[in-house]
């Protein structure tokens, strides 16, 4: 299975509208396995706690996500923007080019930076 970067930012979004102490652990269109495995990424990559299963067997793909941590919550503000995100399609995830997921985060920062002026000035 690969990652799927939009199904990463659904995942985000979805656990930054949870209400404090309640979980996710599925979402629409989404199986149980690709919803676990892309739980256990995320997880690996420091971005949510979540209690995670991608085992073999039906009844062994669940993933329970309580909360994003520090830097999901960062990751999800650089996300966030419809735009930008598309913007991060169009230059970071073009077919046939590879990408790390710090190379995703340090573009997205880089680009939040150079919003920075237009953000001063509407000040």
């Amino acid at each position: 299975m690969k990652r799927d970067m939009d199904l990463v930012r659904r995942i985000i979004l979805a656990t930054t509208e949870l209400p404090y102490g309640e979980t996710l652990n599925e979402l629409e269109g989404v199986s149980q396995e690709e919803f676990a495995m892309h739980a256990i990424w995320l997880q690996e990559a420091g971005l949510i706690d979540a209690i995670a299963q991608a085992g073999s067997g039906s009844s062994a793909k669940f993933a329970i996500i309580s909360r994003l941590t520090w830097d999901g919550c960062e990751f999800a503000d650089a996300i966030a923007s419809d735009t930008l995100w598309n913007k991060a399609k169009e230059n970071v995830f073009k077919p046939g080019i590879s990408f790390t997921f710090d190379i995703l985060k340090d573009w997205l920062k880089a680009e939040i930076v150079q919003g920075f002026p237009t953000l001063v000035k509407l000040a």
